[in-house]
């Protein structure tokens, strides 16, 4: 929960407003001349409209001024509480295959994936989340934390093609043994029991799929996987060829079929991000929650009206500017077009 308030650390700077009123008493007496000389010359006073928006420009510069030195900021003050016994590893895959698109300059699936890991973290935002990449083996990016910055920060830098690289040289090199690590090997605090397991991969795998059996258990934890990637796809060259190396896996919406199952857990397609979403969060949204205390943030809304009140300067001294060369172009074509000829100035012959 969010409450914003406004407030000024420098009050007395809202005197500088009080220098608005000067504009406005220049066109009254302005005015009020103008009407004196109009009676006196027997003619019909002009009404100072040219001159009214300068004035009301001016002043608008003056009260933005006198705000902006009052310094007003807003102070945003929000209440965080979290999961305090529940975690979640989102493991991306990272192997090679996760280059390949359905077209030259397409979205890979790595950046498919990307997306897909960062809609997964975001359907348990009061749940802490860490970060891992996949190939035949894992590799920890971030332990869980509930820093959305920091998840997202390490989503665009860690998660690349083959970082880490896999150990064997392999057509196929993910494979989903490793996995059994997630619940054993400090991914998660050990403190945690509510564990939830995460997987983004496009299923071409090597290893058995019954590999899911290693997450169950009492200190295990629930799989969701997420499927990316198609058989049109091919990993592309610099020249927009496709590899020739490559062929995706017909068997991979099996594989990760067979891998959920024997976990116990679900699968989805990319289609389906929201059917995951919420199979994360109802995996994910369990036992306590404590309160974490409040986070204070604030913004200065000074330079805001600085900004306008230079604007406004700015404005007006061109509108003058604009009007001054308006009244000299027209005096000068009438000097040169429609004086008489002999005030005309001669040329050399």
């Amino acid at each position: 929960m969010a409450v914003a308030a406004l407030s000024l650390l420098s009050p007395w700077g809202l005197l500088v407003c009080a220098t608005a009123l000067v504009p406005v008493a220049v066109l009254v007496l302005i005015s009020r001349r103008q009407w004196r000389a109009a009676q006196a010359l027997g003619l019909v006073p002009e009404r100072g409209r040219a001159i009214v928006p300068l004035a009301v420009a001016a002043a608008a510069a003056c009260v933005s001024l006198g705000i902006a030195a009052a310094q007003p900021v807003v102070t945003t003050t929000t209440t965080r509480s979290a999961r305090s016994d529940s975690e979640i590893v989102v493991a991306v895959d990272v192997s090679r295959s996760m280059l390949a698109s359905s077209a030259p300059g397409g979205q890979d699936r790595l950046q498919r994936a990307r997306g897909v890991a960062r809609q997964l973290r975001l359907a348990a935002p009061d749940v802490p989340a860490g970060l891992s990449g996949l190939t035949d083996r894992l590799l920890p990016y971030l332990f869980p934390t509930l820093d959305d910055r920091v998840f997202s920060e390490a989503l665009e830098r860690s998660v690349q093609a083959d970082a880490p690289p896999p150990q064997d040289v392999s057509e196929v090199a993910t494979t989903f043994e490793p996995l059994a690590a997630l619940p054993r090997d400090g991914f998660f605090s050990p403190s945690v029991t509510n564990r939830t397991c995460v997987l983004v991969t496009d299923g071409e795998t090597r290893a058995p799929t019954a590999a899911g059996a290693g997450l169950t258990g009492k200190r295990g934890c629930r799989l969701v996987v997420v499927r990316v990637g198609g058989s049109g796809d091919r990993i592309y060259g610099a020249n927009g060829r496709p590899e020739a190396g490559y062929r995706p896996e017909s068997s991979a919406a099996d594989a990760v079929g067979r891998l959920a199952q024997s976990a116990g857990g679900a699968a989805f397609d990319e289609g389906d991000v929201a059917g995951a979403a919420a199979a994360v969060r109802e995996a994910a949204e369990r036992g306590p929650v404590t309160s974490l205390g409040a986070a204070r943030s604030i913004r200065s809304l000074a330079p805001f009206f600085a900004g306008i009140a230079l604007a406004l300067v700015v404005g007006i001294v061109l509108v003058r500017l604009a009007g001054v060369l308006a009244r000299r172009l027209p005096s000068r074509r009438r000097r040169d077009y429609h004086s008489p000829p002999e005030a005309r100035p001669r040329r050399a012959v």
